[in-house]
């Protein structure tokens, strides 16, 4: 059993040859997960279990800081244009899952799935960030949310 995991490091090392030879060839496919953000701070990261804490603890704060937003933005607004975003956010959510429940049959159940994962959910919640930064920012300036 332990020539198997002597082996390991070996084989994500020959994998990672292998997906970089794959992304040069296809990057419009391959290297669109979320996980391959050269910006990503835990892209540098071997260890399928030390991925999967970078990026769980990078989920977290990616929720927690949209949550932050989202509900400075529910202060300035009125109730129809609460409304509207809350149906907004909730077929945000659909999307978002949709998205990150795709990059994660990618691996067929593999290790690389569960990262892959919370990967996606960090980058999806960065960019609903970013844009309800971009749609509601004036409003938040305007009445001090």
């Amino acid at each position: 059993m332990s020539q198997c995991w002597d082996f390991a490091p070996r084989l994500l090392q020959m994998m990672a040859i292998l997906v970089g030879g794959l992304c040069a060839g296809h990057a419009t496919v391959s290297c669109a997960q979320s996980m391959n953000d050269a910006n990503e701070p835990c892209a540098k990261i071997v260890s399928t279990a030390e991925m999967s804490g970078c990026f769980d603890k990078a989920y977290k704060a990616a929720d927690r800081e949209l949550n932050e937003l989202y509900g400075r933005i529910q202060k300035v607004l009125h109730p129809d244009e609460l409304a509207s975003l809350v149906q907004a956010e909730r077929r945000w959510l659909q999307y978002r899952d949709a998205t990150c429940k795709a990059e994660y049959k990618l691996f067929g159940g593999g290790t690389a799935g569960p990262p892959t994962r919370l990967a996606c959910l960090t980058a999806e919640t960065r960019a609903r960030q970013a844009s309800l930064s971009r749609s509601y920012e004036w409003r938040l300036e305007k009445f001090g949310g």
